[in-house]
């Protein structure tokens, strides 16, 4: 058993953390979840024509199932910040669950990404300080490594998206811990590679092949600071663009 595990079960006198803490039995299958730190239920999907059941809801998570097809998926709403993610995902360990997809929003940070571009990245660089908490001892010369989504369920979802129609690009995501101190870095994160900027993936990837779950996530482009557009305060026309591609969101989650 993995360490982290077994010493939360011994000091937490629990077994099941999911149920206790986010209200989902670790016993009930589901095909795949999606875990969303930014987005409700309602902003992906349509609830007049999807079939959905609320499961739980507290501070740290409002938890839907999703029927669809003969398949039944979990739609994790949580909150933002890769802490919250790094500790739903680590009570995930014993969940009947194979594939875990990330979904969520990211900038740009060169101008050849444009916004609502669909982004399924093979790493993101963790530029946060929750997945240094997953190594045996605290280090900071584990900043800023390569942390890989699964390649057989990547590839899964981009053969999804060909069969829809829904254009991908490449691009490396570095999860940071900060959006007001952000900016101040930018160059910093080019240098290392990276393309895009978000807070939560590199965590997720990290936690989950950590508990041995693969995993992938589905990203859209908000913004891009290299070409002034704005995170916050954004311009109609600039919304419009981004909600527009977030619509094709629920056309490939509910075919993984």
């Amino acid at each position: 058993m993995n360490n982290i595990i077994k010493l939360f079960k011994q000091y937490s006198n629990t077994d099941d953390a999911l149920k206790l803490i986010y209200g989902i039995p670790s016993a009930e299958h589901f095909d795949c979840v999606f875990v969303a730190p930014s987005w409700n239920i309602e902003k992906v999907f349509d609830l007049s024509a999807t079939k959905t059941e609320f499961l739980f809801e507290s501070v740290d998570i409002t938890a839907h199932k999703i029927v669809h097809n003969d398949k039944k998926y979990l739609y994790a709403n949580l909150k933002i910040g890769a802490p919250n993610i790094l500790d739903f995902c680590m009570s995930c360990a014993d969940l009947n669950c194979d594939k875990f997809v990330f979904i969520g929003s990211a900038g740009a940070l060169i101008p050849e990404i444009k916004l609502g571009d669909i982004i399924i990245p093979e790493y993101s660089i963790s530029g946060d300080g929750a997945s240094l908490y997953l190594y045996d001892k605290l280090d900071s010369k584990n900043m800023f490594k390569k942390a890989h989504s699964n390649s057989a369920l990547n590839q899964e979802i981009k053969h999804i998206c060909e069969h829809q129609n829904i254009k991908t690009v490449n691009a490396v995501p570095i999860s940071v811990d900060s959006i007001f101190c952000e900016y101040q870095h930018l160059d910093e994160f080019k240098d290392m590679g990276a393309s895009i900027i978000e807070m939560e993936s590199a965590t997720f990837f990290n936690a989950m092949n950590l508990i041995g779950k693969p995993a992938s996530a589905v990203l859209i482009i908000s913004d891009n600071s290299s070409v002034g557009q704005h995170l916050i305060d954004k311009d109609k026309e600039t919304r419009k663009k981004y909600r527009d591609a977030r619509t094709h969101i629920k056309d490939i989650l509910l075919n993984i």
